[in-house]
């Protein structure tokens, strides 16, 4: 399924990243240290699902994958929270219907 998820996107000419994901369980605890320390490990983003969606298809033995929409920026600073900007959104879109269409061929 990544890898039909991935070609879509490329066929569609949708620019993307291809990287590992934090998934934590702990809303706005992230540390600065592990902040840095994920980063400077190539880590491309964080979230709350990920790690979920793939127990959920271990556990019963189904294909999945991830890809995210980035709607808020982590920085040393702080958080830019950027959810309700139009380019999210759009984003969004776009990426709902590259999912679909990697269902679809499923």
């Amino acid at each position: 399924m990544r890898e039909t998820l991935i070609k879509c996107l490329n066929d569609g000419g949708i620019r993307h990243f291809i990287g590992p994901v934090w998934s934590t369980d702990g809303v706005y605890r992230e540390t600065l240290g592990k902040f840095r320390r994920f980063r400077d490990n190539g880590v491309l983003a964080v979230d709350m699902e990920t790690s979920a969606i793939f127990a959920v298809a271990k556990y019963r033995n189904i294909e999945a994958a991830s890809a995210q929409v980035i709607s808020d920026i982590l920085t040393e600073k702080g958080w830019l929270q950027a959810f309700y900007e139009k380019s999210v959104k759009e984003s969004m879109e776009v990426l709902l219907k590259a999912a679909l269409e990697t269902l679809s061929k499923s």
